[in-house]
């Protein structure tokens, strides 16, 4: 089973209607990527650092093992600086990036505030930040420090239910859910990509599930 820091989960309601932007300005409404599919979240403190970078590529390297679970993968930035996305883009993550330009992403990570970070770890180079910075430096040797580091990222993968539960609601909304997530509480204290995968793998199980319920075994509310 993946397993999670002991943090409460976000709500779906905290990230459903965030509105975000792909590059060329589209406005996508958050919850129409996990309408068809479970969707993982990359979200992600900064494109140009080393740290992220490496998570990034490391993620991205088990994008076939998401693909075989049905299960979407995409990135969240909370700043736009064109340069930065496209180099990160071309070099670590070819897959889907937007824009949460309300940080809506990293609001729900933090129970409602994003995390913002702390320098004290850069300042001493035998600290865990520098120790985590030079093992990513092996696999990441094209990095910098343009934008804003400190707004502390994390990832999600949040599930869509399915079967007649999900289509007599309409939208599926009663069956969707954040199901697993991770909050970065130190600089390159990032999620380990086999965990998301394997929350992802069990929120793919918990849609096949569902599907597979017949619609008289759904759960009944408010008193009987």
């Amino acid at each position: 089973m993946a397993r999670m820091a002991s943090r409460a989960l976000a709500p779906l309601s905290s990230i459903a209607n965030a509105v975000l932007r792909t590059g060329d300005g589209t406005e996508v409404i958050a919850s129409s990527l996990w309408k068809s599919q479970p969707l993982a979240i990359l979200v992600l403190r900064r494109p140009g650092c080393v740290l992220c970078r490496d998570e990034a590529q490391r993620l991205w390297k088990l994008k076939p093992e998401f693909d075989k679970l049905g299960v979407g993968l995409v990135c969240v930035v909370h700043e736009w600086i064109p340069r930065e996305v496209n180099a990160f883009a071309s070099g670590f993550w070819p897959g889907p990036i937007y824009h949460d330009c309300g940080k809506a992403f990293y609001s729900a990570l933090n129970g409602g505030k994003p995390l913002r970070g702390s320098i004290w770890g850069l300042l001493f180079p035998w600290s865990a930040v520098w120790q985590r910075i030079r093992a990513a430096s092996r696999n990441v040797h094209e990095h910098n420090i343009v934008g804003d580091g400190f707004t502390m990222g994390g990832a999600m993968v949040v599930r869509r239910g399915g079967g007649p539960a999900a289509a007599a609601e309409g939208d599926g909304s009663g069956n969707e859910t954040v199901a697993w997530m991770h909050l970065e509480t130190d600089i390159g204290k990032v999620a380990d990509p086999e965990a998301m995968l394997a929350a992802a793998r069990e929120a793919a199980a918990a849609v096949a599930a569902a599907a597979a319920a017949p619609a008289s075994f759904r759960p009944l509310s408010g008193p009987q």
